[in-house]
């Protein structure tokens, strides 16, 4: 059955290959310079206005003060943005591409892998065009998040830089088995040994980190599966909630996800292990909470059309929380970001490419300053994937991942809803689609289609 599922992917992949068109970029030999930039480096410093970013082929060559030095070069294609903003492409570090959370349409139940396959795709390239060039998938059935990932790359189609980690690893029972739960197939593991072998055939399938579901583990699976994971020179962050979430600090976990209940024991282990924390915020939200975000957005000036507001409101309604657990994780974000731990930014639900906008304002909604939400999708999640020698800051050396905005979003966090370009691998992205292209909240969320 296994295999007969990846033929069935494999197959996806040819037929869409033969026949996307929507996401080519277009590409250029010269070397591009943006002059005339508001640029925010991902470095925390001020906002560095008149600058100018060369790129050559893929990567940034130079970045200076100042316009344009090089006017007699006829090798250069200069673009000047009118003092608009340039920054580091963003990260989503909490993405399950094929996941859907609530799933009204019962589509989950229905379909088959080949039907998934499609969508996580559709899911990433949408997010692409949002400015996110990097996902981080924390969790993915059939290693679909690999297989887009290697298509990504190998040029197959144009999408986000993918840091996959296959399907989650949990207990026997463990979360991601509960009944009704048909969202991402979780592998179980019974004992150390069957974590340890879990782990290395992840690891074998090519994935970027691991996933495990700390809650249920046993302390000696807990470090059986951390130690194997750093052995394969992978990355492994864990779902938690307390007391787990301690327990996996101590043993030398790279990043906790949610966070649920952390002590301030633990935030301080956190500090002194460098441990990265993903509060994935979405996942609590009271229902004042959720009035405040779209009053938060709507001052901003950023008025969405029917379908987007009313299938974000049911994404947050699917994971509503009792008030008074949505306030201790409002102040727990609160906590972490005072005491220095390294805060990431991941949404959880799907589509990416609003939630994943959402809950970054929703940093800033709980407490975080524009500049910590930014540096939270940029420069720190690049570091907790250890490339940040690679992506993450706009310096020379590093691969072209950078958008465009027509507004300062350490004004307003929500400019990050005023993009005007997104360039992967030095490459402008295509941001218009298709006509009769139906919409990812029509697709899969609400009944009708809403023009």
């Amino acid at each position: 059955m296994v295999e007969l599922r990846r033929w069935f992917i494999a197959c996806v992949f040819c037929f869409l290959a033969a026949g996307c068109v929507a996401d080519e970029v277009t590409p250029s030999d010269l070397t591009l310079v943006l002059t005339n930039a508001a640029l925010i480096d991902g470095n925390g410093g001020d906002v560095r206005f008149n600058s100018t970013i060369e790129i050559a082929d893929t990567r940034i060559s130079r970045v200076y003060s100042g316009g344009y030095d090089g006017a007699k070069d006829s090798s250069a294609r200069v673009i000047d943005l009118n003092g608009s903003y340039v920054m580091p492409g963003l990260w989503n570090n909490h993405s399950h591409l094929a996941d859907l959370l609530p799933d009204p349409k019962n589509t989950l139940n229905k379909e088959g892998p080949y039907d998934a396959t499609i969508r996580a795709g559709r899911n990433a390239m949408d997010a692409l065009r949002a400015g996110f060039t990097s996902l981080r998938v924390v969790g993915e059935t059939d290693y679909i998040d690999v297989a887009w990932r290697d298509a990504f790359e190998a040029g197959v189609f144009v999408g986000p830089r993918i840091y996959a980690s296959g399907p989650p690893i949990t207990s026997v029972g463990g979360h991601g088995t509960e009944p009704g739960m048909n969202g991402v197939a979780v592998q179980q593991a019974a004992s150390v040994e069957e974590i340890i072998n879990a782990v290395n055939e992840h690891a074998d399938r090519g994935v970027d980190l691991v996933k495990i579901m700390v809650d249920g583990l046993t302390l000696p699976q807990l470090g059986a599966a951390i130690e194997t994971a750093h052995e394969r020179d992978i990355k492994i962050v864990g779902h938690a909630e307390e007391p787990g979430a301690g327990r996996a600090v101590a043993l030398g976990i790279d990043g906790i996800e949610h966070g649920y209940g952390l002590t301030d024991a633990t935030i301080d282990k956190m500090v002194e292990n460098g441990t990265f924390y993903d509060p994935t915020i979405v996942c609590n939200l009271s229902a004042a909470y959720i009035a405040e975000r779209e009053t938060f957005v709507t001052r901003a000036g950023y008025i969405a059309d029917k379908a987007t507001r009313d299938g974000r409101i049911m994404v947050a309604y699917a994971d509503e929380r009792h008030p008074e657990q949505a306030e201790i994780q409002r102040e727990i974000i609160k906590k972490a970001l005072a005491a220095g731990v390294k805060v990431i930014s991941g949404s959880d639900s799907n589509p990416i490419n609003e939630i994943g906008i959402l809950e970054i304002e929703q940093l800033v909604i709980s407490g975080a300053t524009e500049m910590e939400a930014l540096l939270a999708t940029t420069r720190n999640s690049a570091e907790m994937m250890g490339v940040l020698d690679k992506v993450g800051t706009i310096e020379p050396g590093k691969i072209a991942d950078v958008i465009v905005l027509n507004k300062n979003p350490l004004d307003n966090i929500s400019n990050l809803r005023s993009i005007a370009q997104v360039y992967r691998n030095g490459s402008p992205v295509v941001l218009k689609t298709n006509k009769g292209r139906r919409s990812f909240w029509d697709l899969y969320f609400l009944e009708g289609e809403h023009k």
